[in-house]
């Protein structure tokens, strides 16, 4: 069996629950360049881009896999089930809503004559997300990703997620705090809380729990031996520390509940991922992104007086129709007035069936201005990412190693700072390490340093 797993967080974490009911089944996982009787492809439809990479994915499964029975579930599947019927090789076609039933499904259906070759619902009809096994293992990783939300209620206008994945719904506290302590017990160190919208959490449940009470609940319950105050890694390869990680959050999600979590309590990584897509205003508004700038600033600036050297990260989106230089130009100052790194940068292509798909072709930006400013935005992040890595020189950090070869450890910091520490040893795999910054690699954008006692 042979799982293939495209795009976001959260299908990581799905692809792990399915792989895992895939080995309770019987099948064991293909080794490289083994031929496998299954494959699962769990696809992305996030862009027209990514419908194209599906598409070769399969292709692909086919042709190095002869024979075997192919199963495609995911956004693309949602979005376009005929299609992916038809590519050759393709078995069943699973909506994101049959994902949750996966194995039922593929258990009544038979290779020679599934019982429907395309089962897709209507994901506008999900109201809560299943109960589900916990997964054990989330692959050959020193962190796992914690899914504790799905789907969307925004109506960005660029964005068809939320008819891929139907509206905001969040996996209650004790499920998460299960499939946590598993985490922790399988050996994992670092914990990254993931959904499809991660800031609307528990706004569907009873007492509306927000995002930072559910982290809160998690960093006080885990067992004793990870309990700390601040991030442990007092000594190499301490087998108790552990930490947790906010992945993706609209800067609009930042409460005082947050701010209060991040200022107290260390083992809460220093680093948010802020969803902002654009500085100017009436792109903003014309993104269906909510409020404008200043108060983007604003909580931006709320969340640096709790953590001082929390370091942000952010996505945006380049030549949404109707970016002229000025409004580009207000996106570059918000990278340098908010101090914003590992920028993840966008160029804007249409996609059908959203409302910005049916903005004036008068207001198009051409591609050759989308490309550049794309690069001058990348260029941005990183004369700040540079800056930010010589002010860590000297700082004391705490590493997650995520690979140990040729002697050599790297991973991140609790910024997701890229680290590197020579004359690794093999019990560092996989833990955290106390590390002192003592230069660095501009070539890779990587802090080097040494491990301190």
């Amino acid at each position: 069996m042979t799982v293939l797993t495209m795009g976001c967080r959260v299908n990581q974490f799905e692809s792990a629950l399915l792989e895992q009911g895939g080995t309770a089944r019987g099948f064991r996982p293909a080794c490289a360049g083994e031929r496998a009787e299954l494959v699962v492809i769990n696809t992305c439809s996030v862009t027209a881009e990514s419908d194209r990479q599906a598409r070769q994915l399969i292709r692909r499964a086919h042709r190095d896999h002869p024979g075997a029975r192919i199963v495609v579930t995911g956004c693309y599947a949602q979005n376009a089930p005929e299609r992916v019927a038809e590519l050759d090789g393709v078995d069943l076609v699973l909506g994101n809503g049959e994902k949750e039933r996966f194995w039922e499904i593929f258990d009544r259906s038979g290779p020679a004559e599934p019982q429907e070759k395309i089962q897709v619902g209507d994901v506008a009809e999900l109201t809560r997300v299943p109960e589900r096994e916990t997964v054990e293992r989330f692959g050959e990783r020193a962190r796992a990703f914690l899914q504790v939300q799905d789907g969307c209620d925004r109506a960005c206008a660029y964005c068809v997620i939320p008819r891929l994945r139907g509206p905001s719904r969040s996996i209650a506290p004790r499920q998460v705090l299960e499939q946590a302590r598993r985490f922790l017990a399988s050996g994992y160190r670092e914990l990254v809380l993931t959904g499809v919208n991660l800031g609307a959490y528990g706004r569907d449940l009873e007492g509306r729990p927000t995002l930072a009470e559910l982290a809160g609940l998690l960093l006080a319950d885990l067992p004793d031996e990870a309990r700390s105050g601040k991030s442990r890694a007092s000594r190499p390869g301490d087998p108790g520390a552990w930490r947790l990680r906010i992945s993706s959050i609209d800067p609009l999600d930042i409460d005082a509940g947050l701010c209060d979590l991040l200022a107290r309590e260390m083992r809460l990584c220093g680093h948010l991922h802020l969803s902002i897509q654009s500085g100017d205003d009436q792109i903003r508004r014309r993104m269906g992104r909510g409020r404008g700038r200043d108060e983007v600033l604003a909580r931006i600036a709320r969340v640096r007086v709790a953590r001082p050297d929390l370091v942000l990260g952010a996505d945006f989106i380049v030549g949404f129709p109707g970016e002229s230089e000025e409004a580009f130009e207000q996106t570059l100052a918000l990278v340098h007035e908010a101090d914003l790194t590992l920028l993840h940068v966008f160029p804007y292509s249409s996609r059908p069936d959203t409302p910005a798909a049916a903005l004036p072709a008068a207001l198009l930006v051409p591609g050759e201005q989308i490309q550049s400013r794309a690069k001058r935005l990348r260029q941005a992040g990183e004369a700040r990412l540079t800056q930010l890595l010589h002010g860590r020189i000297d700082a004391r950090e705490v590493m997650l190693v995520e690979n140990l070869e040729n002697g050599t450890a790297t991973g991140k910091s609790g910024g997701f700072l890229s680290m590197r520490v020579p004359d690794a040893q093999e019990a560092w795999r996989a833990s955290l390490l106390p590390v002192l910054v003592e230069g660095v690699d501009e070539g890779s954008g990587c802090l080097i340093g040494r491990v301190t006692a």
